[in-house]
């Protein structure tokens, strides 16, 4: 294996040391510019990854082997191709002539800002096929209709209340009977940014570690904050996972997990290198699915075109599908133009209407239908052309059928989901961009029966299956159809359980006091699966007489291949707890009240009778995952460490050091010295922790957060701005 990778990469290097190019339009905006402007380019390597190449050498691996191979040998190509290059532009860098700069590795390129003496100095380096100008232009959808938010005055408390109407008409409910719910999928946002603290989404948001602590990346400015600042994005994001918390369930897959991934600002603008970050992102960081509800009106120019037909090629090979918007334009401009790029790149699989072939990628294109399950009057329609692409050159239009789009329809009409302004609000919308996200949804249906799909069966299963509408077969109005998940579900093959394990165990005393204590145990998780495996650890009790207490934790997890997850963790146990015997359980699956892959328990009692002058307060909380020692490590000092991030809404993580065990508690006060809150409360075991705090309650302004320990107390400030 070793020997064919780097075969592979020697022919992938072998290419030809053609001179570098200026496109004309920036050869255009160079010359209009003074020396001080910065321009936004993408500097196209010449030498680039094959994808005929990657799918034979990864034909006989499992689906996450050939993922890992694909991102590696991409990563590659890249770093030994972009070296002297990124070393020019980062001598520039202290002077400002260039700016956020971003190594590309999906497609073998850098983006960002420069001044026209960098551009051209660029011309200079042999190993540069093309540097292009790359202008932000307006992306989203110009949806005919956006509804006044719709907001509630309260938080609902239960998911009863309403299903959003385009979630039942794709039979998503039915599916959700037979126990697949998204859990476990991920799902790869690329947008306006996520409103990650939204009720019906803040739950089962993509952790991304220390790294990427708010759920994702922004590549507009450039950080770790994709928070949402249009409204566009939350409302995808709701369509494809939300669960009902605030009231609507509006999400067809409410289990599925979201990775934020902001690539258009706050008035809908972008360009193709951050879109194309945002799908490489997507990629390296471990998406099954990305899902763009926009796109370059009119397709843009054929650099465009090329870059991003090259790059979700390379997405194919690795394993992963898009879905993404045809656009609002009906047929103006006419075909084959009117499909937005990429939008109008290829699916994973070609529908037998497609009589006229060409090349794959991993785009499934969506149009938008009506609650009467008419075509909504502004959906694009293909048919669209590659011939001209060069090195494309397929799907001929006129002569030729050239190639159908949209791929299949799902509602896009009065579209009811998660509003970006309010953490419990909602708000309706039109567009192929609200239709698209149902689409994602459908596909992170799929893959929790059965996480091996293919890009090209998981399409497959899509179009074969759905409601035909208007023209007998796949048609360049409706595509294949409407979606139907429920039929398409029903023909997938389940993919069986993961094989995994998990294992609880007491780490101090089982006997409880009458009046509360600490369950102290150790959780284990472990996957003897080839793939990462995204799923769900949870703990509850069975109380004496048989009834559950819990969740506790429900946390998701990115479990790597034959990798283990292990904590020391603890539970308090209130004193208002009936006395008698417990069990305590641990378990791995799909989540709370779902399919559970694997479990363990062990016993402990609480008492009936309290010990002469014990006293015992607790709010039933748990310290773990979330609330969890983060390391084994016994720190030499106790330390409060600054919240990040500082200034927050509404929610910031608080890390702190304890040398020696102890009651301890976290409290938070405002500016007159009165208590607002309690973050913890209870017997704390020494290690290094990180907790979470939500002061959604609390009005904006500066507050106080105090750290007491056995012998230690420390005070710090942070500032909450709504």
């Amino acid at each position: 294996m070793k020997k064919l990778a780097l075969l592979l990469l020697a022919l992938a290097l072998a290419g030809s040391a053609m001179a570098t190019t200026l496109t004309p339009d920036l050869a255009a905006k160079v010359n209009a510019s003074s020396e001080n402007e910065l321009i936004r380019v993408l500097i196209t390597m010449q030498d680039q990854a094959d994808y005929s190449q990657m799918m034979t050498a990864t034909a006989n691996m499992n689906k996450h082997d050939a993922r890992q191979w694909v991102v590696n040998h991409l990563n590659q190509i890249a770093e030994i191709s972009q070296t002297d290059v990124i070393a020019y532009l980062k001598g520039y860098e202290p002077s400002g002539k260039v700016k956020n700069m971003l190594s590309v590795s999906l497609v073998n390129l850098i983006q960002g800002l420069a001044t026209p003496e960098v551009i051209r100095g660029l011309m200079s380096f042999p190993e540069i096929a093309e540097v292009s100008y790359d202008p932000e232009r307006y992306m989203l959808d110009d949806t005919p209709k956006a509804e006044a938010p719709i907001q509630f005055d309260a938080p609902k408390t239960d998911n009863t209340d309403e299903i959003a109407w385009g979630v039942s008409d794709v039979h998503a409910p039915e599916v959700w009977a037979q126990g697949y719910q998204g859990a476990g999928v991920l799902v790869g946002m690329l947008d306006t940014g996520v409103n990650y603290n939204h009720l019906d989404l803040t739950t089962h948001m993509w952790n991304g570690g220390a790294t990427y602590p708010n759920h994702g990346y922004d590549f507009v400015n450039n950080d770790n904050n994709p928070m949402d600042d249009h409204g566009h994005g939350t409302h995808t994001a709701g369509s494809v996972a939300s669960n009902g918390a605030a009231g609507t369930q509006a999400g067809v897959a409410p289990q599925a997990i979201i990775m934020a991934i902001k690539v258009w600002n706050a008035f809908g603008s972008g360009s193709t290198g951050q879109m194309i970050s945002g799908a490489n992102f997507a990629v390296q960081q471990g998406a099954d699915i990305f899902s763009m509800s926009g796109g370059i009106y009119g397709g843009g120019t054929t650099s465009d075109k090329n870059l991003f037909r090259a790059a979700y090629n390379n997405a194919l090979a690795a394993g992963v599908i898009g879905t993404i918007a045809a656009g609002n334009e009906a047929s103006s401009p006419a075909p084959p133009n009117a499909v937005r790029t990429p939008g109008n790149v290829p699916p994973p699989w070609l529908h037998p209407g497609q009589t006229l072939t060409g090349g794959l990628s991993c785009v499934i294109t969506c149009g938008a239908t009506q609650s009467n399950h008419n075509i909504a009057s502004w959906s694009s329609r293909g048919p669209v052309t590659w011939v001209s692409i060069s090195p494309w050159n397929d799907y001929a239009y006129n002569p030729g059928m050239g190639l159908i789009d949209p791929d299949i329809s799902a509602p896009g009409v009065n579209i009811k989901s998660c509003t970006y302004n309010n953490n419990s609000g909602y708000t309706l919308m039109d567009g192929t961009s609200m239709a698209t996200p149902h689409v994602a949804g459908a596909v992170a249906l799929l893959l929790s029966k059965n996480h091996n799909l293919t890009p090209a069966q998981i399409d497959m299963y899509l179009e074969t299956y759905a409601q035909d509408l208007g023209t007998t077969g796949k048609d360049n109005t409706y595509g294949a159809g409407l979606m139907n998940v429920l039929n398409a579900i029903n023909a997938v093959p389940s993919g069986g359980n993961p094989n995994v394990t998990v294992t609880v165990t007491p780490t101090g005393s089982t006997v409880i006091p009458a009046g509360g204590g600490t369950l102290f145990f150790s959780i284990s998780v472990h996957s003897n699966e080839a793939f990462t495996l995204n799923t769900q650890v949870w703990t509850q009790w069975t109380i004496p007489g048989g009834g559950t207490q819990g969740p506790f934790i429900n946390r998701n997890v990115n479990l790597a291949a034959g990798s283990t997850i292990a904590r020391n963790l603890q539970q308090t146990v209130a004193g208002s707890n009936p006395a008698g015997s417990y069990t305590f359980w641990g378990k791995m699956g799909t989540g709370f009240g779902g399919t559970v892959y694997a479990s363990s328990s062990f016993p402990f009692t609480k008492s009936a009778v309290g010990a002469p002058g014990e006293s015992w307060y607790s709010n039933n909380n748990t310290y773990g995952w979330d609330d969890e020692v983060v390391s084994s490590t016994i720190p030499q000092t106790y330390s409060l460490g600054d919240a990040y991030p500082n200034p927050f809404n509404p929610v910031t993580t608080i890390p702190f050091n304890l040398a020696q065990s102890g009651k301890t508690s976290l409290k938070v006060f405002n500016l007159k010295g009165q208590e607002v809150a309690t973050v913890v409360s209870g017997e704390l075991t020494a290690g290094q922790y990180q907790v979470t705090f939500n002061a959604s309650a609390l009005s904006s302004g500066i507050y106080l957060y105090k750290l007491d320990a056995p012998g230690y107390s420390e005070v710090k400030k942070f500032t909450l701005i709504k």
